[in-house]
């Protein structure tokens, strides 16, 4: 079996290479049977041999003519057989690179033979001593690793697969079976049928390019067809089946834990908001602004720009450069309004969009936004757009084969909603919605995915516990 040091040191140009000097070869056995057919065999031919000899001749010259021909075909084919091989096994390859960047990414290190280990060299001190002194910690670092491993396992698998695939036809290409006429030595000649082992290799590579598995079925939402897409995608690329699985639910858990934690995570904040709002408001006090979601950066942005010192970095920056990636302090006053008996003006961060928009014009709401805000309500609108999409593609019969997924898909959209309203116009109502539909979609999610969620609920509890975010986050493999 192939070692993953041999897929990643092996040069596959020389496949291209050894290609076209079988296909050379081939064009140099063609005039080679041209000269024998213009020169040799055409001799019997000539009016003045006769007899025996003459016939024994004809049958021989027919069948060493027939091996010329013969052997050009075995020579197409083997060039033929050698770039699909090297087409395939340097797809192959590109994959088990993107697995081991996506290990490293995580907190591993791969070594030049494929040995997955943690990387406690990017920890602190205080990291490693959390680490060591933490008995769940380490049973988490010890399944991230194997979890690596048996991914990174799997990429060198495919290569081997597809390297035994190529050696069995090239081993087919080469065995002389009963030929057509002409055929004198059956069995030990060119086999002039190798040209249907090639073509069943360039059909097998069709069948993976084919585009018909594209269309999207009657029975899928948007969610299963890109799904299927990516499974068949890379099973028709790779001919290998189990690693487009493991792929897939790779891709999946990644996406189901990163909903999961942004839901929570948007709930907690926004509550703990409104609770200190309505606080305010029962102690008579005016209430601290809502933020739209996203603008810490922008916000620290802004402050550090306005109490910089005139020398400052932030200060020699052109004029507008800042306001228009983090959002204008000045366009956002468009937006001041009466709250609570006082006139409120908002910053950039704080400001309703729509009122901006009414009281000032669209342009001074672009500037309040800024590209980052601005970025964030383009992305939620999409993703809302899509999740609508999506849910219209449900029948009865797909809600009742599984409600869970519809549930998901259900909550999952409303907050994309939510979460896009409070990014316009930060306020009680918005952010009470996203917690509304947040703690709705964290609880379709898990009755949906329970089993993936509570893994990564256990990992996270461990780094947290211990103290170590980034730990935490190299701990899940698909993260």
């Amino acid at each position: 079996m192939l070692t993953y040091q041999d897929v990643m040191t092996t040069d596959y140009g020389r496949l291209l290479t050894a290609a076209d000097k079988w296909q050379s070869m081939a064009e140099e056995l063609r005039k080679v049977e041209e000269r024998y057919r213009d020169s040799v065999q055409k001799i019997h031919t000539s009016g003045n041999w006769a007899g025996v000899s003459a016939a024994t001749a004809l049958t021989n010259f027919a069948a060493t003519r027939y091996e010329y021909q013969a052997a050009q075909t075995q020579a197409k084919a083997t060039a033929t057989l050698l770039r699909n091989g090297h087409q395939q096994l340097t797809e192959l390859k590109k994959s088990l690179e993107a697995a081991r960047d996506d290990a490293v990414k995580a907190g591993m290190s791969v070594s030049g033979q494929g040995a997955v280990a943690f990387d406690y060299d990017r920890l602190s001190a205080a990291e490693k001593s959390a680490a060591r002194h933490d008995p769940d910690y380490m049973t988490s670092v010890r399944t991230a690793e194997q979890a690596w491993r048996e991914y990174i396992k799997e990429c060198v698998k495919a290569v081997d697969e597809a390297d035994k695939d190529l050696r069995k036809d090239l081993e087919a290409v080469v065995k002389d079976g009963p030929g057509g006429k002409g055929d004198g030595t059956p069995g030990t000649g060119f086999n002039a049928q190798a040209g249907e082992v090639a073509k069943a290799d360039d059909a097998q590579k069709q069948d993976r390019m084919d585009l018909a598995w594209l269309k999207m079925r009657d029975d899928e939402t948007i969610d299963d067809y890109v799904e299927r897409l990516q499974k068949e995608g890379l099973t028709r690329l790779t001919s290998n089946p189990k690693l487009a699985e493991l792929v897939s639910n790779v891709s999946k858990t990644t996406v189901t834990a990163g909903a999961f934690a942004s839901a929570l995570t948007v709930a907690g904040m926004n509550s703990w908001k409104l609770q200190n709002y309505f606080k305010d408001v029962k102690a008579g006090n005016f209430p601290k602004a809502f933020t739209a979601p996203g603008t810490f950066v922008p916000r620290t942005a802004n402050a550090r720009l306005a109490g910089g010192a005139p020398g400052g970095l932030l200060a020699r920056l052109p004029p507008n450069v800042t306001g228009v990636l983090t959002g204008s302090d000045e366009a956002a006053m468009w937006g001041g309004q009466m709250k609570n008996g006082r006139f409120f003006l908002p910053t950039a961060a704080e400001a309703n969009l729509v009122t901006v928009a009414r009281q000032g014009g669209a342009m001074n709401a672009l500037k309040a936004a800024g590209a980052m805000r601005g970025l964030g309500v383009v992305g939620g609108v999409a993703g809302t757009v899509y999740g609508v999409a999506n849910l219209a593609t449900y029948d009865t019969d797909m809600i009742k084969k599984d409600p869970a997924k519809f549930a998901t898909d259900v909550t999952g959209t409303a907050f994309s909603a939510s979460m896009t309203a409070l990014t316009v116009a930060p306020n009680p109502i918005t952010a009470g919605l996203a917690v509304g539909t947040g703690v709705a979609y964290g609880a379709a999610l898990i009755w949906d995915n329970h089993e993936a969620i509570g893994k990564g609920l256990e990992k996270a509890g461990h780094s947290l516990a211990g103290g170590a975010k980034k730990l935490g986050s190299a701990l899940n493999p698909f993260d």
